[in-house]
């Protein structure tokens, strides 16, 4: 069966220059048990045509960012194959190719066998690309079950969507406001991302619903 695994913008800081926009929203069909292959798609936010592929095999929290490109890219969805089943975490990241010397951060995405921790630790490495608000914002409390409070400094909030840990969305609000009171009584208790979009920048973060 085909499994497809979606993490939002997930960009690190390895390599790369911001005049070249990273990709967005990485999709994974995982057949790696099944048939050793790897399905990737995602969105181009820029202008590039080609894409540069890493792959880390036994991916674990700590493991060092990719060093080598395993393939490059010239077709989005692209496959890659003969990968040879493991019991770990296979952690796969594309950057755009913007010009011979220019290449966008990294986005990533995880297999199906990551644990929660390893899948956290990928979102943990994309709040690297949004610490200019990091701190301007509060999210309480966490873990919560009835009420989610959002507070933000300096920027107003344009836009508060829900992610499940698969990527689906769960919930959107569209308001330009500093302060939240939002419901959450009728989610369901697990771990969410909720993603914060001011007019300039964006921040993911992490909460648990009881």
């Amino acid at each position: 069966m085909k499994k497809i695994i979606t993490l939002l913008i997930l960009t690190t800081f390895f390599k790369g220059n911001s005049q070249c926009p990273a990709p967005s929203n990485i999709n994974l069909i995982d057949n790696i048990n099944l048939l050793s292959t790897a399905e990737l798609f995602w969105v181009e936010n820029g202008t590039a045509t080609t894409w540069e592929i890493a792959v880390v095999p036994d991916f674990i929290v700590g493991s060092p960012l990719p060093t080598n490109v395993w393939a490059t890219a010239a077709t989005n969805p692209f496959v890659l194959t003969n990968i040879p089943p493991i019991n770990g975490c296979y952690a796969f990241f594309v950057r755009s190719v913007c010009s011979v010397t220019d290449v966008s951060p990294w986005i990533a995405v995880g297999s199906t066998i990551c644990t929660l921790n390893e899948f956290n630790y990928l979102v943990t490495l994309s709040n690297n690309n949004f610490s200019t608000i990091n701190s301007k914002i509060k999210v309480y409390p966490n873990p919560t079950s009835d009420f989610l409070f959002i507070d933000t400094i300096e920027k107003q909030i344009q836009k508060i969507e829900f992610f499940d840990l698969q990527g689906r969305l769960i919930k959107t609000i569209n308001e330009n406001k500093d302060k939240y009171e939002i419901d959450i009584s009728n989610l369901q208790s697990a771990t969410y991302l909720v993603k914060l979009s001011t007019e300039t920048n964006s921040e993911t973060i992490r909460f648990v619903k009881n």
